[in-house]
């Protein structure tokens, strides 16, 4: 996907794209982020589930996905700025884009229909708050929508092992594998 539609599709989610606004190298890989729905609760995982049949789907989940952001420490109101994995370019690493959630958004629907998700109401999507401490989540389920946060994702087991083999090479791009063993080396 080219730039200037990756700046439009988010900006149809509500999210302006930024120029680069922290330092990505020492931040968790969005590879090693991929591995978030399988971390339990005891790694500070914390989720809001919505049914698919909810005829008020849309709303609860943009809803959901807000508050737990804030309270998670993704973004503030004073600073509604954070991180995306995304894969700008076609069989090229994922990376994180820096974006400022915007006064009027929808991830949820119009988010998910671009490249937040699958299609309307079904998300699949990484952030990361600017300091790397809050990972937010979106996935769908065979009969949910499921928003969650993940505080201090660098004591995470389940991320840390799934790094681990990202750093061995075996799996993404080499620059993939350099990003997992710096991020495992700040512990």
């Amino acid at each position: 996907m080219d730039g200037t539609k990756l700046k439009e599709s988010l900006a149809a989610a509500g999210l302006l794209v930024l120029d680069e606004c922290v330092d990505l190298d020492r931040l968790i890989p969005p590879l090693v982020t991929g591995q978030a729905p399988s971390c339990p609760p005891e790694d500070g995982r914390t989720e809001s589930l919505v049914n698919i049949d909810d005829p008020l789907l849309l709303e609860k989940a943009n809803a959901d996905w807000y508050r737990l952001s804030i309270e998670a420490g993704l973004f503030s109101e004073a600073d509604r700025r954070f991180l995306v994995a995304l894969t700008p370019e076609e069989d090229g690493p994922s990376q994180w884009i820096c974006v400022e959630l915007q006064e009027t958004w929808d991830i949820m629907g119009k988010g998910a229909s671009g490249p937040l998700g699958s299609g309307y109401c079904r998300p699949e999507f990484r952030m990361l708050s600017l300091d790397g401490s809050v990972l937010a989540c979106g996935t769908t389920w065979e009969s949910a929508i499921s928003t969650f946060v993940l505080k201090s994702p660098l004591e995470s087991q389940v991320l840390r092992k799934f790094a681990e083999w990202v750093a061995t090479g075996e799996i993404g791009h080499p620059a993939e594998s350099a990003a997992a063993r710096r991020w495992l080396d700040r512990r």
